[in-house]
């Protein structure tokens, strides 16, 4: 076809060579580098551009978009471009000379260049080989594999219905639609059986059992993006090759067995094992399952319970639709968000919400670039479409960005960034801020009837006399509000930077000057194959059994590989209300008795043991020593066989123990190996620690070490002797022959010299010793004063200055000096520990419940660097926790974020928070209360007038609140 002729002539032969070259696109290989190079050179504009879109890799499998350029090409391109059109004709001959090859449709999977010119001019799949690379190019040998059986198939067809059908299974890699498989058996199932038969294995898709056994399998990807894709797919699709089609799709690359780097495909094809698996265990998220008993509606709980155990994939969307989505199911979204999102101090570096920028003393859950991204792309959003979609609802507003445009901001950003309320972590925002803002902003006349602005927010937002979060605060930068240095508190395990499935933990002892990591990762187990939750390798957890029945609970261990093992069921307690007299107090409730705090759990009361000052009918007392039990103000020190040291034996009585269970002297300085025998080739070092039970017997104090045992196959449990020379154990230790100084690794910042007394009332021959216990100091030298709760506490000791005076802290009872930090006073269940010693068989898991085991876990809780926990059991049994600042001399914003930190530690503890309940070590925990206040350099402790005894706790704790 030559285009010399006229221009009338050459329309109908234009016409009749664009009919040849539609036959030429369907049934030629696409050899267009003379055509791209050459021909669409001779053109220009309209023409030119119409041309360049002719791309071999865009065209080869895509037919109506082939026929669609190449009608744009006859439309664009005038007839009298001769040399246009006998380069394009040239071209076209030499197309037709390739032969048609049914793997050209899969060019565009092609990686590289070379092998996508390849495949443009392959003849068949050995044409390949020598430019394609298998392991680069595993896309495209896997659809040319399946349009070659595709060709083979269809071949057989009789008709051409059928070999339509049958071609439009092979248009996609993925699996063919419900509509094509149809079309198939009713095209072909009569007529051409041959071609049903051979597409057997490939339409036919099979339901999946219990798709959730196979969600640890999504572990396996080292994409993040696959990962949060493959735990989608088993929850929406039920096929088999749905769930296929969904993880090529979600970017987990094509089902190939053979390649080592696909261990995603290899653990879906590998044969389920007889054992009992991890969900059995666990359930899916053994975590959120602590979260199902805050259902307000049993529906809702049974919805919790079936979604997060086994039945992920039937429950979740009506879980999420008929109880995620209810005010009246506010305390179980929020016990469900503390799992993935724990409100943490701190936000900066936001780009679009700078408002919320430097607040480093402020509850965030989520503040990072994801979500101030979120927010920008929110109020871009609402600007285009005028509306706001809600749950259940939709709310047309004006155009935002002239209508309280900053309010706006501040609410996507709110949403997204989700600051938490103080002390509930609540992230609601207030309801006078809604309906502000909607009264204002709301486009009434395209509003239904029957809505008002009270009615839209009373289902947008708490309780107008509950907690909530204001916007005000984020209507203008923060700058002003802290004039502090910044990069005084650092939080290095936020963002988690650790590899999936380590745990992250500040590593404290990284003191400025030294050269050492931020934080350390260690192995650690998640809680279920869902779940985001991972505790510490060694670690005991508290399960809940997916019965359902509430005080069904098995204590397991994260074990070495990453499982969750070693699971034993602890006695069934119900959790029923408890009884004072004739009244009944609800279960997880607390109240006062006279000036003591007491606690309901599981029918349990339990009480901190203060004596109130109750004055005579005649005056005042003068007999009242304010000592539990009104026991002499004598220092004549006792160590209980729990561990504990007591100011002298009326103290001890007073706790529970007998005669029997004491002897005389502070524990630390009495040497539980002089009197214990280990057996011959062991070697006994002391273990000091604090029971919570008086059911441990014996709370050993000591342990045997084989010094003959290949110490680098044990546990890492670092070691400090008396030279400062860290060693990875006891082990090795006892082989070398050092004295032991303390456990922990060696300590920095903190003296080696001197005695110290701490407020457990014991004397430590260092800080530091007292320091790897997590007991605070309460003066230099040897203790030798019980404190009292008068104006005069310790008159003969010498208290050390305050870094900051008139701080923020506390005296803690039976000490004598006041120290500036973060204070809670923490109940604990005795029950719930003796019912987890009984369910506890090996020795080792009885570490899990000592004070120092709850010290360290609370520890861990804390992200700000500078800022640590210390406790210890008090005399009034309930126990002290301090977060103090970690330099000798912080800064009053270093001292706030302490303060901050004790206080959201009090609150999970109150809230009952899945990170509380199911660490063994924290699970007994039942109240906290918030007990700091400002104090001075004497040793007496300045009561607020307006605030009574404990109600610091709610009404006192916020110097710092503005």
């Amino acid at each position: 076809i030559r285009y010399d002729k006229t221009p009338a002539v050459a329309m109908f032969t234009r016409r009749a060579y664009f009919a040849h070259v539609l036959v030429l696109f369907l049934n030629s290989p696409l050899i267009f580098a003379t055509l791209e190079g050459n021909c669409c050179s001779r053109a220009e504009g309209a023409c030119r551009s119409a041309c360049e879109q002719l791309s071999p890799s865009n065209f080869a499998a895509d037919t109506q978009a082939r026929l669609q350029r190449v009608a744009d090409l006859e439309n664009v391109c005038n007839p009298q471009l001769f040399h246009f059109w006998r380069c394009i004709n040239g071209t076209l001959e030499e197309i037709n000379k390739s032969p048609h090859w049914h793997g050209r449709p899969c060019c565009t999977f092609a990686q590289s260049e070379r092998c996508k010119e390849a495949c443009l001019s392959a003849n068949s799949r050995s044409d390949l080989v020598s430019n394609c690379r298998y392991s680069d190019e595993l896309a495209l040998f896997t659809c040319v594999d399946r349009q070659k059986l595709g060709a083979e198939c269809c071949s057989n067809a009789r008709s051409l219905e059928c070999e339509g059908a049958c071609r439009a299974v092979f248009r996609s890699q993925l699996t063919p639609s419900h509509q094509v498989r149809m079309a198939v058996t009713e095209a072909c199932s009569q007529n051409s059986p041959k071609v049903t038969h051979c597409l057997k294995n490939i339409i036919r898709v099979a339901p999946v059992a219990n798709p959730h056994k196979y969600l640890h399998c999504c572990e396996k990807s080292t994409d993040s993006q696959c990962r949060e894709s493959c735990r989608k797919s088993l929850r929406i699709k039920s096929t088999d090759h749905e769930i296929i089609d969904s993880l090529q799709e979600g970017g987990c690359g094509p089902p190939l067995l053979h390649l080592s780097s696909l261990p995603l495909w290899q653990c879906f094809m590998q044969k389920t094992e007889d054992k009992e698996s991890n969900v059995d265990r666990t359930g899916l998220d053994a975590a959120k399952l602590h979260c199902c008993y805050r259902a307000v509606s049993p529906q809702c709980r049974r919805l919790c319970l079936e979604t997060f155990s086994t039945e992920w994939t039937k429950s979740w969307e009506n879980f999420d639709k008929e109880c995620l989505s209810h005010t009246s199911e506010e305390s179980l979204f929020y016990c469900l968000e503390e799992v993935e999102e724990p409100c943490e101090l701190g936000c900066d570096g936001l780009s679009y919400c700078t408002n919320f920028n430097n607040r480093p003393t402020q509850l965030f859950r989520s503040c990072s670039n994801v979500a101030d991204e979120a927010a920008r792309y929110d109020v871009a959003l609402w600007q285009q479409q005028g509306t706001l979609v809600l749950p259940g609802l939709q709310l047309p507003v004006k155009n935002i960005s002239s209508c309280s445009p900053q309010a706006w901001k501040a609410v996507a950003c709110t949403i997204q960034i989700k600051p938490c309320q103080r002390h509930s972590h609540i992230n609601t925002i207030c309801r006078e801020d809604c309906f502000e803002l909607l009264n204002r902003c709301l486009d009434w006349d395209r509003m239904p009837k029957g809505h008002s602005a009270a009615a839209v927010c009373n289902k947008l937002s708490s309780n107008s006399a509950g907690p909530c979060v204001s916007l005000q605060p984020f209507l203008e930068p923060s700058n002003a509000l802290y004039p502090y240095r910044l990069d005084q508190l650092t939080t290095p395990c936020r963002g988690d930077p650790c590899p999936f499935g380590q745990v992250c933990s500040v590593n404290r002892n990284c003191r400025l000057g030294l050269h050492c990591p931020a934080y350390t990762c260690t192995p650690g187990c998640k809680l279920g194959e869902v779940s985001q939750y991972i505790v510490p390798e060694g670690s005991y957890v508290r399960i809940p059994a997916p019965s359902g029945q509430k005080g069904y609970l098995k204590i397991c261990r994260c074990m070495s590989d990453g499982s969750i093992g070693k699971c034993q069921p602890m006695p069934y307690f119900p959790l029923e209300a408890c009884w004072l007299g004739v009244k009944q107090i609800d279960h997880g409730a607390w109240f006062y008795m006279e000036c003591n705090v007491c606690s309901c759990y599981a029918g349990e009361i339990t009480c901190t043991k203060k004596q109130c000052d109750i004055p005579a009918l005649g005056g005042h007392d003068f007999t009242y020593t304010s000592l539990p039990c009104n026991c002499a103000r004598h220092y004549v020190p006792v160590c209980g066989r729990n561990g504990n040291t007591y100011p002298n034996s009326c103290l001890a009585k007073c706790a529970g123990l007998t005669d029997a269970d004491f002897e005389f002297g502070q524990c630390e300085s009495l040497n539980a190996c002089d009197s214990k025998t280990c057996p011959e080739g062991e070697t006994c070092v002391r273990a000091r620690q604090v029971c919570l039970s008086l059911l441990h017997k014996p709370c050993k104090q000591y342990q045997c070490v084989n010094k003959r045992e290949a110490c680098s196959s044990l546990p890492k449990e670092h070691v400090c002797d008396t030279d400062g020379q860290e060693h990875h154990n006891i082990c090795f230790l006892a082989r070398y022959g050092k004295t032991l100084a303390y456990h922990g690794p060696c300590l920095h910042g903190c003296s080696n010299s001197g005695p110290v007394c701490g407020v457990d009332a014991n004397t430590y021959v260092t800080e530091c010793a007292a320091q790897a216990q997590y007991v605070a100091i309460d003066y230099r030298g040897p203790c030798t004063s019980v404190g009292l709760a008068t104006t005069h506490r310790c008159a003969r000791v010498v208290c050390p200055p305050l870094p900051i005076p008139d701080c923020v802290g506390i005296t803690p009872p039976g000490a004598c000096c006041p120290v500036c930090a973060g204070a809670l006073r923490i109940l604990y269940s005795q029950k719930q520990v003796d019912r987890a010693l009984y369910a506890l068989k090996e020795g080792a898991a009885m570490g899990s419940l000592t004070v120092s085991a709850v010290i360290r876990a609370l520890d861990r809780l804390i992200q700000v660097a500078e800022c640590s926990a210390r406790g210890h059991l008090t005399i009034e049994l309930d126990l002290m926790v301090l977060v103090i600042p970690v330099t000798p001399r912080p800064s009053a914003l270093q001292l706030e974020a302490c303060v901050r930190e004790a206080e959201k530690l009090a609150s999970l503890i109150h809230r009952g928070s899945p990170r509380i309940l199911s660490e063994l070590s924290l699970s007994a925990l039942t109240e906290a209360t918030v007990v700091h206040s400002e104090v001075t350099s004497a040793a007496s402790l300045l009561v607020f007038p307006s605030c009574a005894a404990m109600l610091v706790a709610v009404l006192c704790a916020g110097k710092f609140l503005t």
